[in-house]
């Protein structure tokens, strides 16, 4: 459904994702059973965004100041999509935005 003002779809997606420190320099991503599943092209956009906020996270130096030089395990604990409202740019999105908000949780630790 469109907004009237602004002609904008809306938008939704919700995720939770934590990291973790890894040995060597690599980047891992595990899916652990959720509740709420996501259809695989929606899981897909959750891996490349996470994947390209992780990258972008690594090469501003913004992981490694958690993580000290190690590699880093991203589990998506939590996924919830809606029927009509959710997108697969909603789901890049919601990654990147996940991968930040793991790596504040990470620096109050």
């Amino acid at each position: 459904m469109e907004n009237p003002r602004s002609g904008a779809r809306p938008v939704y997606a919700e995720i939770v994702v934590d990291l973790e420190p890894l040995a060597g320099r690599t980047i891992e991503f595990e899916f652990v059973s959720l509740a709420h599943p996501l259809c695989a092209e929606f899981a897909a956009a959750v891996a490349a965004g996470l994947r390209d906020e992780l990258n972008s996270q690594v090469a501003s130096r913004g992981l490694s100041s958690v993580f000290e030089d190690a590699g880093v395990r991203a589990t998506l604990t939590s996924a919830r999509s809606h029927d009509v409202d959710s997108s697969v740019s909603a789901f890049l999105a919601a990654a990147r935005l996940a991968v930040g908000a793991a790596v504040e949780r990470q620096r109050r630790r």
